[in-house]
């Protein structure tokens, strides 16, 4: 019964350590401020740019966010159209760019991990956890090189 109760314990102080963590981090998150300004940053694999974007904020707020390349494996998404066979994957490239307008970007980059809360068709081969981390790196590069224009 003791070893039980020393088990439980243990266990809740781990999970009161990371809660604290957790909760340290979103506040550090939202301490940062960032200029009124348009960022330009990509996302590149072996050295091919697969995703580019431009994510414009207003008080940290996303205003827009374009992509200015979607590629991977020879295929330019940007070049699709609607009735093609990959355009499901512009779809939800185009619906995280929706989710994150509008949003606090110190804090809404930690919900692209979890895709299924906002881009439609998510399954196991769709892949959109993927793309939703390429468009997370591509706007933290931006963010980290820093305002493009005003």
């Amino acid at each position: 019964m003791k070893k039980l109760l020393s088990v439980g314990l243990a266990l809740a102080l781990v999970v009161g350590v990371l809660g604290v963590m957790n909760l340290q981090t979103e506040t550090e998150a939202a301490s940062w401020t960032y200029e009124d300004a348009n960022y330009r940053g990509t996302f590149s694999d072996r050295g091919v740019d697969q995703v580019s974007v431009q994510i414009s904020l207003e008080d940290n707020i996303v205003t827009d966010l374009t992509y200015r390349h979607l590629y991977h494996g020879g295929t330019d998404y940007r070049e699709l159209e609607e009735g093609d066979s990959l355009y499901g994957i512009v779809e939800q490239f185009e619906q995280v760019a929706d989710y994150l307008e509008g949003e606090d970007v110190r804090t809404a980059l930690e919900d692209l991990h979890e895709p299924g809360e906002f881009v439609e068709d998510v399954d196991v081969a769709s892949g959109a956890t993927l793309r939703a981390n390429k468009v997370i790196s591509a706007v933290r590069d931006a963010l980290n090189r820093g305002a493009y224009s005003y």
